[in-house]
């Protein structure tokens, strides 16, 4: 044999009896067996909802959710058309009720409700588009005990985020108000879309 075919070879077992030694298992590597009686843990897949309950869709989200919410008693929803065609612009307002016994007082910015549309899988379609015109305006908006105002209003042309018309069905619109350092949530609001 040639000196450097001798010399690979012993590198090569060198290296090989070392991934060897590194590759040995203690008896603490293995996993425990259960104890004799012990129920092992179920693999089968959940079982199939029964026809007549309903499916909860998948709760996803991209609306900013960062301040605390409105610590006074209040509420608030969406108010617009509850039937649109598709590719056409809409709007809805954003009405915040107060219920408590002091007035709500918020200063905040044009852009601090956001919005996004879920199809009836629970999967957004639209969020709020980036492009969205913001100025750096603050807005007061001012609730006396037992009234309503309106905080903003969302509009939607009932197209995805690619600027394509959705197709007919139900549509959720979910929004929140993130502004002057509390969270508002709105009760979502169903849109048929034709």
């Amino acid at each position: 044999m040639s000196r450097n075919l001798v010399l690979t070879l012993a590198l090569l077992g060198g290296t090989l009896m070392s991934m060897q030694a590194h590759a040995q298992v203690s008896v603490t590597d293995i996993p425990a067996l259960p104890q004799s009686g012990a129920t092992l843990p179920s693999t089968a897949p959940a079982p199939a909802p029964t026809q007549g309950t309903p499916v909860t869709p998948p709760t996803v989200t991209t609306l900013p959710a960062v301040n605390p919410p409105l610590a006074q008693p209040y509420t608030a929803k969406l108010e617009g058309p509850q039937s649109v065609q598709a590719g056409q612009a809409n709007m809805w307002n954003v009405l915040l009720t107060n219920t408590g016994d002091k007035t709500i007082n918020l200063q905040h910015g044009a852009c601090d409700v956001r919005f996004e549309v879920l199809n009836a899988a629970g999967q957004v379609v639209r969020t709020t588009p980036k492009d969205a015109i913001c100025t750096l305006q603050i807005v007061g908006t001012n609730v006396a005990p037992g009234q309503t105002e309106e905080l903003q209003k969302i509009r939607w042309e009932g197209k995805n985020d690619e600027n394509q018309n959705v197709p007919a069905g139900n549509y959720t619109i979910r929004s929140v108000f993130n502004g002057d350092g509390v969270l508002v949530r709105p009760a979502d609001f169903t849109v048929i879309v034709r």
